[in-house]
């Protein structure tokens, strides 16, 4: 009788794949493990390969060196990590709701506590390796800063802001909603309370639509255009009428 293919054992290559998947997985969350507990200088391929289960031949037919290890460890938690931060729905943008939910989003990466000591791993490194830095800017404030721009730009088309420079004004605004708190977290000082959290993202918020927002739709107000007799006029001076 003939089986389903569902249910006939997978091809030698296959299955050896898969193994090798595995043992790769195993690596990076050993070399995960291992860094972020007593950081990358002081960790050995030696401590990685008996944490993982493997040789440290095999931690090196994976891995070309340490450094190549650190890179991959990177480059995977910064794709994995938080949600992405705007998602094109199709929805009219509720300005305040939306940008809410974007700071909510982005500092969520700071409260999870691998994140942070994901970026306690990378800052201790960046100097001494480029490379380190530029994977952990690529895929963490880079591709975040891109997300923000894509929402203004969709919230200016809506008629809501003002964003001349869509990339300079997502800096701003997650520069506004997070203020200190990334530092505070990475300086394993006191996690700020829920009333702070909120007040930080609130008021970042207030600042950016006072500094981006249209009072209204349509075409652009006009700002600093006084008639020249107007700007002559003495305070308080009654104005004549005919």
């Amino acid at each position: 009788m003939v089986t389903s293919s569902s249910h006939a054992a997978p091809s030698p290559a296959v299955a050896g794949s898969a193994r090798t998947e595995r043992k790769h997985v195993q690596i990076l969350a050993s070399a995960r493990t291992l860094f972020m507990a007593g950081g990358f200088d002081t960790t050995s391929v030696d401590a990685i390969a008996r944490h993982a289960g493997v040789s440290k031949a095999t931690v090196y037919g994976h891995f070309a060196d340490k450094d190549a290890l650190l890179l991959a460890l990177v480059e995977a938690d910064c794709r994995s990590m938080g949600e992405q931060l705007w998602i094109r729905d199709g929805r009219p943008i509720d300005l305040e709701r939306d940008l809410r939910q974007i700071a909510r989003r982005f500092l969520a990466m700071f409260l999870d506590g691998r994140g942070l000591a994901m970026h306690r791993l990378v800052m201790s490194c960046a100097s001494r390796y480029p490379a380190i830095a530029e994977a952990f800017m690529t895929a963490g404030p880079d591709r975040c800063e891109a997300e923000v721009a894509a929402f203004l730009r969709a919230a200016e088309a809506q008629g809501l802001l003002d964003v001349p420079n869509a990339r300079l004004a997502a800096t701003q605004f997650l520069t506004l909603i997070q203020g200190r708190l990334p530092l505070t977290w990475a300086l394993s000082m006191k996690a700020p309370s829920a009333a702070v959290y909120r007040a930080q993202i609130e008021g970042g918020i207030k600042v950016f639509i006072a500094a981006y927002g249209r009072t209204g739709a349509g075409p652009k107000r006009r700002t600093g255009a006084v008639s020249t007799s107007a700007a002559r006029r003495p305070v308080g001076t009654p104005v004549r009428r005919p």
